[in-house]
């Protein structure tokens, strides 16, 4: 198992209970983010859990494709009525950034500090797996950063114009990549 990156930015799980936890170190950026999705789909899949909990308590910023991911996520979790899909510790300075794209009108959050992030956790969780990320997966990596825009878009179509051009990249490059 790996880390994504040289920058340390990871992702690690734990199983307690019936919660999932997901611990994002570093960044949430787009090179966690193809096995952040994979992951709670599994989790969805497998019901091998009713509650999935982004601890974002040692997240120190999140990319556009990562903040869209969630956003995706939210959406999907929320159409399965026995799945709680929540941030929990986050900071400042990252529901600022949710707030910037409008990802806060759709994802269910709490702030680090706040009563609701302590009581989400059981006691001290310790993570038992590395979510590592296959960097070689191109194609898999180009379209989850596509739907991660597109989803920015369909929950805040304002963010059309922020994100036009990286759209138009993204599907030419998705494009290419399965020819």
């Amino acid at each position: 198992m790996q880390n994504s990156g040289n920058n340390h930015d990871n992702l690690t799980a734990a199983f307690i209970d019936d919660a999932a936890v997901i611990r994002v170190g570093g960044r949430g950026s787009f090179k966690v983010s193809p096995a952040l999705k994979q992951f709670v789909h599994q989790i969805i899949t497998r019901r091998s859990a009713e509650k999935i909990y982004l601890d974002m308590a040692s997240c120190i910023g999140m990319d556009s494709t990562f903040m869209g991911v969630l956003a995706g996520l939210a959406c999907y979790t929320e159409s399965k009525s026995s799945i709680k899909f929540r941030l929990i510790n986050l900071s400042d300075k990252n529901q600022k950034l949710l707030t910037t794209l409008g990802v806060d009108k759709v994802v269910k959050y709490s702030m680090v500090g706040s009563e609701e992030s302590a009581s989400a956790l059981p006691g001290n969780v310790e993570p038992s797996e590395i979510l590592s990320t296959d960097l070689s997966d191109k194609l898999r990596a180009a379209e989850t950063a596509l739907e991660a825009h597109e989803t920015l878009v369909d929950i805040n179509p304002e963010n059309y114009d922020r994100f036009k051009s990286v759209l138009e990249y993204l599907e030419a490059d998705v494009k290419n990549l399965t020819r």
